[in-house]
């Protein structure tokens, strides 16, 4: 389970492909659509296909588009990611994306942390003479934004060098050499490495009959194989069956409890 994307268990929906329809839960819609970037671009790395769905606007009508307050009749959920591919594709892209979500999201906590460290030094202290608590509080939340926005434009591009600051500016205008610092200092994120544990996991998911259910299949093979022997042993297979309703005998109609069968008319009557 991840905390920043949720994932249903995948379905196969052509013969040999198999799709998931990802969701990203952020409160802040801004920082969903980050993780929703980070899975789009993760997807080209792992072979599958990506799209983003539309969502229909409730409040869309052609009055309103034509006539009133230009409402559109929908748009891209960057909520949501579909991603398909072939099974082996699709598992090892899921366990990427979770750990890449997680490594992305611990570089921007990382840069915040260099951020309170700047805010305490003395050389901030002239670039923070007209900020109070509250305002501190909202420069910090919009430069982890900013962080996090140019640690996923920088997923997969190599190091630009070592970054360097500017002493006259605040922190929270250089966000990008913060992003460079963290990841200069961390490592960068790799997109490609998956665990095979995790992605068998997934695997047995999709294909149940690949691992775990072979042996389920197996079983109940071996089961019917055993109940056909033994109805041949009792002699009900071939011409042998059993009939439903036997013939009558001569004296007159075949009695079974409260029921007898009258062979002329073919029809049930109580018995006397």
């Amino acid at each position: 389970m991840s905390a920043f994307v949720e994932i249903p268990r995948p379905y196969e929906s052509a013969p040999g492909r198999f799709t998931v329809d990802l969701v990203f839960p952020a409160a802040s819609k801004s920082r969903a659509e980050q993780h929703h970037d980070v899975a789009w671009a993760l997807a080209g790395v792992h072979g599958v296909e990506a799209w983003t769905p539309f969502k229909v606007n409730p409040r869309w009508s052609v009055y309103e588009e034509n006539w009133g307050n230009g409402e559109r009749h929908g748009w891209q959920d960057r909520r949501r990611l579909t991603v398909e591919g072939g099974a082996r594709a699709v598992a090892g892209y899921l366990v990427a994306l979770v750990r890449v979500l997680e490594e992305v999201e611990a570089l921007a906590t990382r840069a915040v942390r260099v951020f309170g460290a700047w805010r305490r030094s003395v050389a901030a202290e002239p670039l923070l003479e007209f900020e109070d608590a509250s305002t501190l509080r909202t420069r910090a939340r919009v430069f982890r934004a900013d962080v996090l926005r140019a640690l996923v434009q920088g997923l997969g591009a190599p190091g630009r060098g070592a970054a360097v600051r500017d002493s006259s500016r605040p922190l929270w205008e250089q966000y990008g050499a913060v992003a460079e610092e963290v990841r200069a200092a961390v490592g960068d994120v790799d997109l490609v490495a998956v665990q095979e544990a995790a992605v068998t996991v997934y695997l047995v998911q999709m294909l149940p009959e690949s691992v775990a259910g072979r042996a389920v299949v197996a079983e109940a093979e071996r089961l019917v194989v055993e109940e056909v022997a033994r109805v041949e042993e009792q002699g009900f297979a071939g011409a042998g069956q059993m009939e439903l309703f036997p013939g009558p005998v001569a004296g007159g109609p075949v009695t079974a409890g409260r029921w007898a069968v009258v062979p002329d008319r073919r029809r049930y009557a109580a018995a006397a």
